[in-house]
């Protein structure tokens, strides 16, 4: 039995979490990101609003140590039994290499984003009575080189008649992933 599986114990949990902690370089482009979902309907929109209005806003200079960050790796494990897995968090325009990162829009990717080495969490976005935990087990410094961000597309804008026909380019030129990209 988890400590948290009954209504009071998971308002008593949700009390304890770990208070997320992000740089404030990364202030605009988090909240154009989730702005952006809000515009596109995305159902992690108001989880990700949320996480930020909640964040402690530091300078790069006071970030704690070993913090998850966008461009940064990440070692964790989901459910407290699985094998750790390690990826890079990563805004979702700068993917390059699936299979070793780990997207910030991801109710996974959400989570993680500002908790230290030894918190735990409870997985965000996961409509179930007990939701799976997630563990940060280690956290390596974040990378920026051969990140190019903001590029434009090449091609003209066009009218569209519905959020269906919209282009996967917002205004600002960041390419979120369509389904099953």
């Amino acid at each position: 039995m988890t400590a948290c599986n009954s209504l009071v114990a998971n308002m008593i949990c949700a009390l304890k979490r770990p208070v997320t902690v992000l740089p404030a370089s990364d202030y605009v482009r988090l909240q154009e990101l989730a702005h952006l979902l809000g515009e596109q309907i995305h159902p992690l929109a108001s989880a990700l609003l949320r996480k930020l209005d909640r964040a402690a806003w530091r300078e790069a200079d006071d970030m704690p140590e070993q913090t998850v960050l966008l461009d940064g790796f990440v070692t964790y494990r989901v459910g407290g039994t699985g094998q750790p897995e390690r990826r890079r968090l990563i805004d979702p325009a700068d993917g390059m290499w699936p299979p070793a990162e780990l997207s910030v829009i991801t109710p996974l990717g959400i989570t993680v984003l500002g908790l230290s080495v030894g918190d735990r969490a409870p997985m965000i976005g996961a409509d179930v009575r007990a939701p799976p935990w997630v563990d940060v087990l280690a956290v390596d410094p974040v990378t920026t080189s051969g990140i190019v961000r903001g590029l434009a597309p090449s091609n003209a804008r066009t009218i569209h008649s519905s959020l269906a026909d919209q282009p996967r380019w917002p205004k600002n030129g960041r390419r979120l992933p369509g389904k099953g990209e």
